[in-house]
């Protein structure tokens, strides 16, 4: 059979000189019969274009019988060596040479992973899928779902309804307008109502802008938020500088940026955060969730999937799950990831499979307001006239998304981007909602206990529940691109547009990452050379470090899900290449020690595991009547 091997293997090489022989004997004509063409007189051009276009059909025919001949050869050699294989006429004595899968480590873990792999395989999955998307009622996307109404009998329905605010850090608006205009009456905002009642709670996660916001305020309102952070109203979610894209980022700056907001959270707040919150992201990586896993978090959410891949998910109860890497057969790396159902993050698709009922509970949407829904029913407050029927509807959208999960624990998001701006909106939602929980908590009957809380709230209410029943989430290895939100509308397009500012992320990452390099080998040497461990007292080490740390917040800011994407405005674009608005005044950026001892210990380490045409901005994320 070697020999056999062999013989075809020359075969194939050697028809594959002859062939490349020929074209290179070709494109040699050609370019004398341009050269001569150059000398020709006017006349000749004509006839010399035509036996030039007549060489050129030839060698295509050439290049078509060539590939002819090769797929037949290997297609010859593959039948044969099945045909051996089959027929027993392999003899391979103890020793000899192991096959290639046996001598190939790569090729016997893949092969130990197949025999080993559990849980879900998204490529099975995309190969399953027919990516068809009939009408599925209320619920477009989805399917009809039912109840019987005891299911809930003797395991209570848990519903953790999370107020959110998704802040773009520069999308329509740069960054710095963002904040004059809206983000800075949020954060304002949420610390006064937060404090009004305990029983309020909110997540953020953008901590570019709570860091600038933080630089605002003074040390009493820093106190607040201490306390409403240690007092579990208010969560940190991920923790990241931005709510990074994660098919254009590199891993680097998805750690870097990741690291900044960390270590400001500590710095500052002295948490860490375990939950991650990835609303508006156009599809998910696993890199993510193994950067986030190995950042110290336990949980994640995510949204932007395809629809017909989160119909199959809800149809099979798998939306929760325990996402694995690919390449590790062990638990090690898993990370628990809830994907929301439905079609959006915002109040109408959240609460449950109908829009147009759950749009009646964002209770921003009152008629006199300026948002208003677009199924054409409007909120209304909640009173003692109608509390009742209020809280039986939302308690049925309640019931219905449930029966997708496996547990009675049902996490229900209350927001939208640049939500609770005014204290008119916190007073409606809070006020209106803790009405409708208040009602089920006087009708022990209806077997539901609903409330305000946190992603941490969630996951562990959601654990608590599986491990009581003995219930363990699935596993899942894969990614989840191309997004479509609708139809044949596949988000890819800013996988590719902006390439000038892609290159310039990728030219700063490379810039930074080398002067971080240089910055701590020269500390280290001079303290080597002082041979007392401390600086030459003349070399400008903080207003270095202030200037490396304003670097890398604007690389960090760069990979929002709308900057690096080129997704944004292009008066957006163009203020993330030449604007440092979004970068803290290098006055109030604290740096690390750098003092001898304790600096060596608190500098980033340098062998930390870490992992100009326009373009039409991202759609408005306005409802549709059809989502």
């Amino acid at each position: 059979m070697k020999k056999r091997n062999r013989l075809l293997a020359v075969l194939v090489g050697g028809v594959f000189c002859v062939a490349v022989m020929s074209l290179y004997r070709r494109l040699e004509m050609m370019q004398g019969a341009e050269l001569q063409h150059m000398e020709t007189p006017d006349g000749q051009v004509e006839d010399d274009l035509f036996r030039l276009q007549q060489q050129i059909d030839k060698l295509e025919r050439l290049l078509s019988d060539n590939n002819r001949l090769v797929a037949t050869l290997r297609d010859k050699m593959f039948h044969r060596q099945a045909s051996w294989v089959k027929g027993g006429a392999v003899n391979v004595s103890s020793d000899s040479a192991p096959s290639r899968a046996d001598s190939l480590p790569g090729c016997r873990l893949a092969e130990e992973m197949k025999d080993r792999a559990d849980g879900v395989q998204l490529l099975d999955v995309y190969d399953l899928l027919t990516f068809e998307n009939p009408n599925g009622g209320v619920w477009k996307q989805g399917f009809e779902i039912s109840y019987h109404g005891d299911e809930w009998a003797e395991q209570p329905l848990e519903v953790f309804v999370v107020p959110h605010s998704h802040n773009d850090p520069g999308w329509l608006k740069t960054f710095e307008n963002y904040y004059q205009d809206q983000t800075k009456h949020i954060l304002n905002n949420m610390l006064i109502k937060l404090t009004e009642d305990s029983r309020r709670k909110m997540i953020w996660a953008e901590i570019s802008y709570f860091s600038k916001w933080w630089n605002d305020i003074d040390e009493q309102k820093r106190e607040m938020v201490k306390r409403l952070v240690g007092a579990g109203q208010l969560e940190l979610v991920t923790g990241g500088w931005v709510m990074a894209d994660e098919a254009n980022s590199h891993y680097f700056a998805l750690l870097d940026q990741l690291i900044e907001g960390h270590q400001w959270i500590q710095r500052h707040l002295g948490v860490k955060p375990s939950s991650g919150w990835a609303v508006d992201p156009f599809g998910h990586s696993p890199s993510m969730a193994y950067l986030l896993k190995g950042a110290g978090l336990s949980n994640m959410v995510i949204q932007r999937v395809h629809y017909a891949v989160k119909k199959h998910f809800a149809q099979k109860q798998t939306l929760e799950f325990l996402w694995r890497q690919s390449w590790d057969s062990s638990p090690r790396s898993d990370i628990a990831c809830h994907m929301m159902p439905f079609y959006s993050y915002d109040v109408p698709h959240t609460c449950g499979p109908n829009p147009a009922v759950c749009c009646q509970f964002d209770f921003h949407r009152l008629p006199g307001g300026r948002l208003f829904c677009p199924w054409k029913i409007s909120p209304q407050r909640i009173t003692e006239q109608n509390v009742e029927e209020r809280a039986l509807l939302l308690l049925d959208q309640y019931r219905q998304k449930s029966r997708l999960f496996r547990s009675p624990v049902l996490f229900v998001p209350l927001g939208d981007d640049f939500r609770f701006v005014e204290s008119s909106e916190w007073d409606a939602q809070f006020g209106n909602y803790q009405k409708l929980f208040d009602y089920f908590d006087q009708h022990p009957e209806l077997h539901v206990k609903a409330r305000f809380g946190t992603l941490s709230d969630y996951f562990e209410a959601l654990h608590r529940r599986l491990n009581a029943a003995g219930t363990t989430l699935p596993t899942l290895r894969g990614d989840f691109f191309t997004y479509a939100d609708r139809d044949d509308h596949y988000w890819s397009g800013y996988f590719t547009s902006r390439p000038f500012y892609k290159r310039l992320d990728r030219t700063l990452e490379a810039t930074l990452r080398a002067t971080e390099i240089l910055f701590s080998l020269t500390l280290a040497e001079m303290r080597r050379f002082r041979g007392d461990g401390r600086l030459v007292s003349d070399f400008p080490a903080r207003e270095h470090f202030k200037r490396l740390t304003a670097g890398r917040r604007s690389l960090a800011l760069f990979q929002h899900h709308d900057a690096v994407t080129g997704t944004a405005r292009d008066p957006v674009v163009v203020d993330y290449g030449t604007s440092r608005r979004m970068v803290s005044p290098l006055a109030t950026i604290v740096p690390l020690d750098l003092e001898p001892a304790q600096g060596a210990a608190k500098l980033r380490p340098l062998d930390a595991p870490i992992g100009q045409e326009p373009v039409p901005p991202r759609p408005i994320k306005t409802l549709h009547a059809d989502g």
